[in-house]
């Protein structure tokens, strides 16, 4: 059970994070490839159905499109990325949400996809919540794919962790210019938050950030297990 300090953070944080993206749904740009090849290779469905969590404007949504996958759902708690998502890439189904109770039956989706969004939820408790979330509505053996960041071990960003690793109690978050919290994760947590799930994929790259710069990343491809 969490302290009612952490729920109040996790609320202030959640409220800051969709005025943060409400505030720059039109500047920012995300890079974080899809291998559709890993999908193809794990789904069993010839018509899955895929839920693209944190979709912000797009940009995943359509390169599945792009694939030939139809049956796809996004959501996201900023009103101003869906609100671009609709003109960018019409034909997904949209809904604004904010991630801690998914408006969805269990065992409905055949994928789940979150790309740039664990970077975006610094405590543990609102990362375990979500994919908790993701494994209630994924069917049995139904796919996790994640995309994220990692830890850096350059002097830039060893300065924020440290910086910042006190107020939030967790090395690798910080907070940003522009006021929002975020956080970089390590291979440990990592394979901790995902244990529930079966590991079928994992690879290290160098991702760009929303703001221009390089960091470690990783993407997961796990399995609910049937």
């Amino acid at each position: 059970m969490i302290t009612s300090m952490v729920e109040n953070y996790i609320m202030q944080n959640i409220s800051s994070q969709i005025s943060y993206w409400d505030r720059v749904a039109n500047e920012k740009r995300f890079s974080h490839p899809l291998r559709v090849d890993w999908l193809r290779r794990y789904l069993k469905n010839p018509q899955p159905r895929v839920l693209d969590y944190g979709c912000g404007y797009g940009r995943t949504l359509a390169d599945l499109s792009i694939a030939g996958f139809r049956n796809l759902y996004g959501t996201d708690f900023s009103e101003a990325m869906l609100a671009r998502a609709r003109v960018e890439v019409p034909g997904p189904a949209l809904i604004r949400n904010d991630g801690r109770h998914l408006p969805f039956k269990s065992e409905s989706f055949d994928a789940a996809l979150l790309f740039a969004v664990l970077t975006c939820m610094p405590v543990d408790h609102e990362q375990r919540l979500l994919l908790s979330e993701i494994k209630r509505v994924l069917r049995p053996g139904g796919l996790l794919y994640l995309s994220d960041l990692l830890v850096n071990d350059d002097a830039r960003n060893r300065e924020r962790y440290e910086r910042d690793a006190v107020r939030y109690k967790r090395y690798g978050v910080f907070e940003l210019p522009e006021g929002v919290v975020v956080r970089h994760h390590t291979n440990e947590w990592i394979e901790e938050i995902t244990s529930p799930f079966k590991r079928l994929e994992y690879e290290s790259f160098d991702a760009t950030t929303m703001n221009g710069n390089l960091s470690a990343a990783f993407q997961y491809l796990g399995c609910k297990p049937a």
